[in-house]
Parts: C-alpha cells; sequence; structure tokens
C-alpha cells in the first residue's frame, strides 16, 4: 500500500479520516523513534479504555501466537490491535554486519544490556556460541571480517563477559517469517490489524514485499553515516527530540549546552534523551539549561565509574549493577570503596523515602 517517513505519520493519520487503516504496519529503524510512532499509531487505532479486551501485546519471538491471536475475533465490537513488537524476523546471515554495529553503538552507548542482545542475537544466526568468539583469532574465522575490523574489541570482551556473568544463552532464531508472510496475503478477518516493530529489516525478504503490498511501512531510520547531509539529518533529529523533552518541562537550552552534550554523545538518541532528562531534573526551577549543566551533570557520568554503579542500584538494575561492579573490582578498585559508595546511596534513598511519607 505505502511506505512513510515517521515524520509524515501525523499527517497520515489526519488524513485517514473514517478511511479503513492497513491490515498491517511495519515500524522500523531508530528505537526511541520506533517507540514514538509506534504509540502514536496505537493511540489512533484505539482508545487506552478499549485496550483491556482489543489490545494483545505479543513476545517478540511468538510469531504464530501472534498470527492466531489476530485471525481471532474480539468479544467486544470495534478494532483489535495485536503487536508484535522487537521482533528478530527479519533477522539473517546477511546482517551480520549490522548486528556487530548496533552492538557497538549500544555498548558506548552505555547500553551493555541491548549490546548483548545483538551480540547473542548474531551468534544465534549464525548458529555460533560464545566459546566461538572468545578471542581475536576465533572471531576473525568464525565472523568471517577481516582482522582490521577487531582492532579494538575490547568493547567486545567486555560484552561476552557481561553475557557470561549474567548466563545469557544464544538461542535458536526460528525462520517463521514465511508463515507470516503467508498470513498477511490470506488476510484479517476485518477491523483485525497487525504491529510489527523490528530494528532491523531486510527489504529483499518476501516478508518485506508481503507488507509493502498489503499494508504500510514506517521507516523511522536515520542516516548514520559521517558526510555532511546525514550530519544534519541526525542534528534534526536531535534537534526534534530535545524540543520534545524541554517543551514539557518548560526549559530551555543554549546552543553552547547543546554543543558540549552533543559531543558527549553524539548520535545517540537513547543516550542524549536519557542525559537530557538528567539535565531537566538537575536544572530544578530554572528555565534555562547552561553548558555549566552539562559540565557538572554529564562529565561525572562520563568519567565517573561509580557513578554507574550507584545510578543502576538506584534504578534497581540488578544486572547492570552487578556488571559495574565486576568492571570496577576488576579495574582494582578498592572493595569496600565500592561498599560504601553502595551504603551511602541506599541511604540517600531511605532518607528520600521517609521525607516523601513524612506528614
Amino acid at each position: 500500500m505505502s511506505e512513510i517517513n515517521y515524520k509524515e505519520l501525523d499527517a497520515y493519520l489526519k488524513g485517514k479520516g473514517k478511511e479503513a487503516f492497513s491490515p498491517v504496519y511495519l515500524i522500523h529503524g531508530e528505537e526511541v523513534l520506533c517507540k514514538t510512532a509506534f504509540n502514536t499509531l496505537l493511540d489512533a487505532l484505539i482508545p487506552v479504555s478499549d485496550r483491556g479486551m482489543n489490545y494483545e501485546p505479543v513476545d517478540n519471538d511468538s510469531v504464530y501466537e501472534a498470527i492466531e491471536q489476530v485471525n481471532t475475533f474480539s468479544l467486544l465490537p470495534g478494532t483489535k490491535v495485536v503487536a508484535l513488537c522487537d521482533s528478530r524476523i527479519f533477522y539473517s546471515k546477511q546482517s551480520e554486519a549490522s548486528f556487530l554495529e548496533k552492538a557497538k553503538d549500544a555498548y558506548h552507548g552505555k547500553n551493555i544490556k541491548k549490546a548483548a542482545k545483538f551480540i547473542a542475537s548474531l551468534l544465534s544466526v549464525l548458529n555460533l556460541s560464545f566459546d566461538d568468539v572468545k578471542d581475536n583469532a576465533s572471531r576473525t574465522q568464525n565472523l568471517k571480517l577481516d582482522s582490521g575490523e577487531f582492532t579494538d574489541d575490547r568493547w567486545l570482551d567486555e560484552v561476552i563477559r557481561y553475557c557470561a556473568d549474567n548466563s545469557l544463552s544464544v538461542s535458536a532464531v526460528k525462520d517463521n517469517a514465511g508463515d507470516l508472510q503467508k498470513a498477511i496475503e490470506k488476510g484479517f478477518p476485518e477491523e483485525n490489524i497487525m504491529i510489527v516493530t523490528a530494528d532491523m529489516i531486510d527489504k529483499r525478504r518476501g516478508l518485506f514485499k508481503s507488507i509493502d503490498k498489503n499494508g504500510t511501512i514506517i521507516n523511522c531510520a536515520v542516516p548514520k553515516g559521517s558526510g555532511m547531509a546525514d550530519k544534519r539529518e541526525q542534528e534534526a533529529v536531535l534537534n526534534e527530540r530535545m524540543r520534545a523533552i524541554l517543551s514539557k518541562s518548560g526549559k530551555t537550552m543554549d546552543r553552547n549546552a547543546y554543543q558540549a552534550m552533543y559531543e558527549m554523545t553524539g548520535f545517540d538518541l537513547r543516550t542524549f534523551s536519557n542525559n537530557l532528562e538528567k539535565l531537566v531534573s538537575y536544572a530544578g526551577d530554572r528555565k534555562k539549561i547552561t553548558a555549566e549543566d552539562v559540565e557538572a551533570v554529564l562529565k561525572r557520568t562520563k568519567q565517573d565509574p561509580i557513578y554507574e554503579l550507584t545510578s543502576a542500584v538506584s534504578d534497581r538494575n540488578t544486572q547492570d549493577a552487578i556488571f559495574f561492579l565486576n568492571s570496577l573490582l576488576s579495574a582494582g578498585f578498592f572493595p569496600l570503596q565500592a561498599l560504601g559508595a553502595i551504603a551511602n546511596q541506599m541511604r540517600k534513598i531511605f532518607l528520600i523515602k521517609g521525607f516523601s511519607e513524612s506528614p
């Protein structure tokens, strides 16, 4: 039916009116943009009050459950939506370089959990184990890449160590794209709609072509190159995200502050958004975020590893807390210092909790 850019989604939805929506939507590209587009589309398809019975989110690998749900009539009248989010259905051996690129970007964006997911998925489609990529020689041989690709592969060592420490396994990727393609081409019951979100797609595959023919594709991809045109596009996306976050808090950011933050994060939309949220909180009642704020808050995040540990403790993120603790101890950090930092953070949490619960 059509493929639209995520920037065109609002106009697309306004133009629908009473016109029927597509039976299937594929949203792919940048994670943060995909989630925003997904929520916007879902809000247009089905109100929150009707989601108890008419909305079925399905686990990313449960393709057959999604097919069954979308072919089942709802108990209540109106639109029924089945969502297959973060699907791996387009993963293939041809995507090897993309897996490594996304894993490395996630690692440098301080999201090692996401980096581990990409590495595990890569090994899955290649039918490899963690032992098959344990060192430079085995990676060069089994990943079929030039040794130059791993000139500095310390990041990969840390990701694989994280996988081992957290007992992550390499699960088999089922080739069920053909069955989903057949279901789409057969058609769903009227008013039943499927939404698929994916970080990676392959336009050569029959499934993509089938969705393109029978449904609507929402492209949330952002060019990652270093050319002038790509850089302009990346900056436009970051500026758009900055305006969205700042407008909610009623704050502004001067150009020097934006430039300082961009130099720290590069184009990493998730990290950029998280850092901006930190700055909004740090600014408090002040309406303007300055370069001094960036220096005070984000430089600490970047340079002080103990801060990552205490942040993970505050967020109740057990996996990240254990990982950063192991990293500190491996680097020779004194154990009592780490224990003291954790105890101090817990003391602050209890103090804040007690203050908030006091009359």
